[in-house]
């Protein structure tokens, strides 16, 4: 379609369409993109079929794909589309490593987050680790609580390294930023919550842990929460069979807030 006639049907449908209208005109033809790319990432792997045991998955790598690893998100940089909301359609126990940076905060909570994590754990082998971050929320919450005003570290941070847009120019303005970042933010984590969410799907040895400067992307170290999580071993029976470990969840090495 011509530019000239987007923007006599961009005219069409703003004068039969009120403003709700139009934005769930918008959400539906985005959910039909998204549907398309993942179906176009299924065909993939059915091409590929070496894909669907991928030694180590990155999931919502966007513009900062890792060699080595199967990059998956709906940007054309990926290695396969997915929609991850749909889970992960990889063989059970067939990858070493699952990592994924800024991406866990975009999903609903709890159900849609549950329903990606559990898939992790089925896809990662026994004893394999999942490695990720996701925006630090205890940090700005401690900003805002300190009434340390507008000079404090976070703003400071957040206007030199422009996480929030020029228009945020009260606390709270930075903290519903943080939270909503126009609506593609679904949900805000501290370490307790991640923690209880990974426990309660299944991993074992969860806890927060450094940045990490071979793995991590250099821009994630201030302002990220970092956290590790491992699959039960396998452990064997009288019977000579192998069983996954039902062991309580470890801590694991913490690391200090970015300040």
């Amino acid at each position: 379609m011509s530019d000239s006639s987007q923007t006599l049907w961009q005219a069409a449908l703003d004068r039969i369409f009120s403003a709700p209208e139009r934005a769930a005109l918008r959400l539906w033809r985005r959910e039909r993109e998204v549907a398309a790319l993942h179906r176009a990432g299924l065909a993939k792997l059915k091409r590929e079929p070496q894909l669907l045991q991928p030694a180590r998955l990155n999931l919502g790598s966007g513009r900062f794909r890792k060699e080595g690893f199967v990059n998956i998100d709906l940007g054309p940089s990926a290695d396969v589309t997915l929609d991850l909301r749909q889970g992960l359609p990889f063989d059970s126990s067939s990858s070493g490593f699952i990592f994924s940076e800024h991406c866990f905060e975009h999903f609903d909570y709890p159900t849609g987050i549950e329903v990606l994590l559990r898939d992790c754990l089925r896809v990662l082998r026994p004893g394999a680790e999942m490695q990720f971050s996701v925006p630090d929320t205890q940090w700005p919450l401690e900003a805002y609580a300190s009434n340390e005003g507008l000079s404090g570290a976070y703003y400071r941070v957040c206007r030199e390294r422009n996480w929030h847009p020029a228009s945020c120019t009260t606390r709270l303005e930075h903290i519903n930023y943080h939270f909503r970042q126009r609506g593609e933010h679904r949900y805000a984590y501290d370490e307790e919550t991640a923690v209880k969410l990974l426990t309660g799907v299944g991993f074992v040895a969860v806890g927060r842990r450094p940045y990490d400067p071979v793995l991590d992307s250099a821009h994630r170290e201030l302002g990220s929460l970092f956290m590790i999580a491992t699959k039960p071993a396998l452990t064997p029976t009288s019977h000579g069979h192998a069983l996954e470990s039902k062991a309580a969840a470890m801590p694991v090495a913490t690391s200090s807030r970015p300040q």
